[in-house]
Parts: C-alpha cells; sequence; structure tokens
C-alpha cells in the first residue's frame, strides 16, 4: 500500500508538473511572431509546450492509475507505459518539435531544460517502481487460459 501510493503520488506530481511548466511556472515565447513583410509565423517552441502539457496529462493519469490498480502485474504495465511517456516528454523538445534557435530565449533556458528534468524524473521513478514490483512479484502465477 505504502510503495503504491508513494510511487503514484510521486509520478502524478511529476505529470502535473510537466503540465504546468509551459503555461504557468516557466512560460514558452509568444505564439507568434510577427515577419517584417507583417505576417506571423508560429513559433515552434509554443507547439512543444502544447505537446509537454499533453504528455505531462497522460503522465499524471498513469500516476493516478498507479494508486487506483491493486495488481502488481498492471502496475507493472503501468509504469513502463508511463515511462515511456516520460521518454516522448524528453524526446519532445530535443528531438521531434524543439524550439527557438537563439539560446537566450525563454524556452531554451527555463521551459525546456525543466521539462527534460522532469522527464527524466519520471523515466526513472517509472523504470525503479517496475523493476521493484517485477522483483518483489517474479513467482505469481500468470493465467495465460484467457479467464
Amino acid at each position: 500500500m505504502k510503495n503504491r501510493l508513494l510511487s503514484g503520488i510521486a509520478v502524478a506530481v511529476f505529470g502535473l508538473l510537466l503540465a504546468l511548466v509551459p503555461v504557468c511556472i516557466f512560460p514558452a515565447c509568444a505564439k507568434v511572431i510577427e515577419t517584417a513583410a507583417g505576417g506571423t509565423v508560429p513559433m515552434k517552441c509554443f507547439w512543444s509546450g502544447q505537446a509537454e502539457i499533453g504528455v505531462g496529462l497522460l503522465i499524471l493519469c498513469g500516476g493516478v492509475l498507479l494508486i487506483v490498480f491493486k495488481s502488481p502485474l498492471t502496475r507493472i504495465g503501468v509504469s513502463v507505459m508511463t515511462a515511456l511517456a516520460g521518454v516522448l516528454g524528453l524526446l519532445v523538445p530535443t528531438l521531434l518539435i524543439g524550439g527557438c534557435e537563439m539560446s537566450t530565449m525563454a524556452c531554451r533556458m527555463t521551459t525546456f531544460p525543466a521539462a527534460v528534468v522532469l522527464s527524466i524524473l519520471t523515466v526513472a521513478a517509472c523504470a525503479a517502481n517496475a523493476h521493484y514490483l517485477w522483483r518483489q512479484n517474479k513467482n505469481l502465477p500468470v493465467k495465460t487460459d484467457g479467464r
């Protein structure tokens, strides 16, 4: 019970913080930038922030599921899924979408480093939880007949 609450609350807090980083805690850059011709161009960091909100909410749901479910095998599956969501949260600002080119912009100085740290903490916590549950329940009978 204690492991279930501790791991679930920790992962849920990481997910909530990851969802709040681009909005409240360390806001990303403005939504659009004006060009010299008077037009507007959407900024990549805004869309990275939006994607991080979605990933953070997914991780938050994984943390809630870790609290709700009692079956160790189900919790292992939820931990692995949430760890993979943490990897996605790591890849969004670094590889998939990215951000501003200038290293002095708000997204590069605060938003993305905070998102990367929270994603790494999520992956570490979920991988450790899955490993712990696997070691504790190695000898559990697994039903393979579908009932």
